[in-house]
């Protein structure tokens, strides 16, 4: 009820004007029946009513004819009606983000006239490194958001039935396309408790936040959270650069597109049925945009499983050479973390025969990504891809799940991923939306409460106290660039420990082993062996993290260079350096686990 006076408006703009027509329609065939006299109905006496009605002045018609001149009038007057309808809500929205609102998010999307055509000029040149609108997903974002928060939303192109959504769950739109610092004042950022900038041009969100974050507008409570794409523009951004310290422990810089590679293999991950098994963790990725990049990039960083092999990847997409030369021009050793075949096609043209050939890989398939921006792709894909699975009888498919990518502004797959049917094998993966328990959204549990940061920040804390007492021990040994708080952390080291975080899992499965807290459970902690053996994955992990982040084998640490003597197999590591990667490990665990908990045997 709340929002229901905005609802009328949207309604009133949208089918007003066409029901007043048909009104004056009406009217004007009841008014020509009552001109017509009694007798026989001759068409020279039926056109004479017409005309007459047609003709009649306002003041001396009555009955229909009189009704008939008023709903015309309103009709001609329609067009100022249809513009206050129009306005007024935005109206009310403005004064209430300016003057009113406080502690709230603002979101602000969309382009200013001024980087229109430059965007325009920079997709001619990148080809396929596409710069996509934002619109969709800050509108997703912010109907999510706004399920616990209070949403401002700055965006200047809007339809009025996306309207008529933000509207009813709260969210205060803005479509004035404004100067930067007048867009500030008008969200109220001055009194928020969060901004998202995610403006198509990055160069504008940085700008943002800078502002946002001025003494000028004095808001010391205000977090920050400042998108950064294509994937290639956030690898050469650097926000120290842009903030001092104080203001980059506010900020955390964000990729839509890696955001979802981490949580998309978090939480389905390739390994989960074979994790004990020397198989070789096979997936199956459809569709090589942005999204599928980052999800290679992210396999290539924590894929190190049992097998102790390069997992496999089959990569699927019209324009998968020109996009993985892209990928690689990126991240030049990404072919050495990844055993790679790609298959130039385009989404349409996969049939069934090409679903039962991965099938039957020599190194059978694990899990399938399905990560195209085009919903109605992605379900022709997972359906085809379904079909096969149910008709493969081979037991080392059994399991493989089909995770497809729910795109911003979708509608289709959420009803497809209901179905009794698909449950088992099918799963859909938004960015922006909660689940169907209700539980967080993962933009929510990223970005808003960073909770999915928990264990990474504690594996920085503790590798913090490492460092204090190593200084404490050699004042005169020199403060490594990642011994700070993890909020003056520069992004590349938080990365390096959210990939360490997310390993945990990977290393937990290969052992068999799950966390409890249950007094039911019987523990089962490490054996020296299974020490070793996570010892040597968490070696292969960093080893590939950091050679992705640019590092390079050198007898001689140079950090300027990115030199590391480390960057050897690990039975070539002096025993120090092996015991650092058990120490590491076993805390590792430790944290995982947290208070109370200890590790059991895995189910089954």
């Amino acid at each position: 009820m709340k929002f229901a006076g905005k609802k009328i408006l949207i309604i009133i703009d949208r089918f007003g004007l066409g029901i007043l027509f048909l009104m004056v329609g009406v009217t004007f065939v009841a008014a020509v029946l009552e001109a017509i006299p009694p007798g026989p109905a001759e068409f020279g006496i039926i056109g004479s009513a017409v005309i007459e009605t047609f003709t009649s002045d306002a003041q001396d018609s009555k009955g229909f004819a009189k009704i008939m001149h008023v709903l015309v009038t309103v009709a001609l007057g329609w067009a100022v009606i249809k513009v206050y309808m129009a306005t007024a809500g935005y109206r009310w929205d403005s004064l209430m983000a300016r003057h009113v609102e406080r502690n709230h998010v603002v979101i602000m999307a969309g382009q200013s006239t001024e980087t229109k055509s430059d965007i325009s000029q920079m997709k001619q040149v990148r080809g396929t490194d596409k710069l996509t609108d934002q619109s969709a997903l800050a509108i997703d974002i912010a109907l999510e958001l706004a399920q616990k928060h209070k949403v401002v939303l700055s965006i200047p192109d809007l339809h009025s039935s996306q309207l008529a959504k933000l509207w009813s769950v709260g969210v205060k739109v803005l479509k004035d396309d404004v100067d930067l610092p007048e867009l500030l004042q008008a969200t109220g950022v001055k009194r928020a408790k969060m901004l998202i900038a995610m403006r198509n041009a990055y160069p504008e969100n940085i700008t943002l936040t800078r502002a946002a974050l001025s003494e000028s507008l004095d808001n010391r409570a205000l977090q920050c959270k400042c998108m950064i794409a294509p994937i290639n523009a956030k690898q050469g951004v650097r926000l120290e650069d842009y903030l001092e310290d104080e203001s980059l422990a506010r900020v955390r810089v964000f990729n839509e597109s890696e955001l979802i590679a981490r949580r998309i293999i978090r939480d389905n991950p390739p390994d989960s049925h074979i994790a004990q098994t020397n198989q070789i963790v096979h997936v199956l990725l459809i569709g090589f945009g942005s999204v599928g990049q980052s999800i290679a990039v992210h396999l290539a960083r924590t894929g190190r499983y049992l097998s102790d092999e390069n997992p496999k990847i089959t990569i699927v997409d019209q324009h998968v050479e020109s996009r993985w030369q892209q990928a690689v021009k990126i991240y030049p050793t990404l072919p050495d973390w990844l055993k790679v075949e790609r298959m130039e096609s385009r989404i349409e043209d996969i049939q069934e025969e090409h679903a039962a050939k991965w099938l039957q890989d020599d190194w059978p398939i694990t899990m399938v990504y399905v990560c195209t921006k085009n919903e109605l792709a992605n379900l022709r894909i997972a359906r085809l891809l379904l079909r096969a699975l149910d008709k493969h009888t081979v037991q080392n498919v059994s399991n493989v799940q089909v995770i497809t990518l729910d795109p911003p502004g979708g509608c289709v797959l959420g009803e497809f991923s209901k179905r009794e049917d698909n449950k088992k094998r099918f799963k859909l993966f938004s960015l922006a939306r909660s689940d169907d328990q209700g539980k967080n959204s993962p933009l929510d549990t990223n970005l808003m409460t960073e909770t999915d940061d928990k264990c990474a920040i504690a594996l920085h804390e503790d590798y913090c106290k490492t460092e204090d007492a190593r200084l404490a021990k050699n004042p005169s040994q020199l403060r490594k660039p990642a011994h700070k708080s993890w909020h003056q952390l520069a992004e590349t080291y938080r990365d390096a420990n959210r990939s360490a975080a997310d390993h945990i899992k990977i290393k937990l499965r290969a052992v068999g082993r799950t966390v409890s807290s249950s007094s039911d459970d019987v523990a089962a902690p490490l054996t020296k062996d299974e020490i070793e053996l996570l010892a040597q994955m968490e070696h292969k992990r960093w080893w590939a993290e950091r050679s992705l982040d640019g590092w390079k084998y050198a007898p001689v640490r140079n950090n300027a260079l990115k030199h590391h003597p480390d960057m050897v197999p690990y039975h070539e590591l002096n025993e120090e350096t092996k015991d650092y990667d058990r120490k590491s490990v076993t805390k590792m665990i430790e944290i995982e686990a947290g208070k109370g908990g200890f590790l059991v045997k895995s189910p089954g």
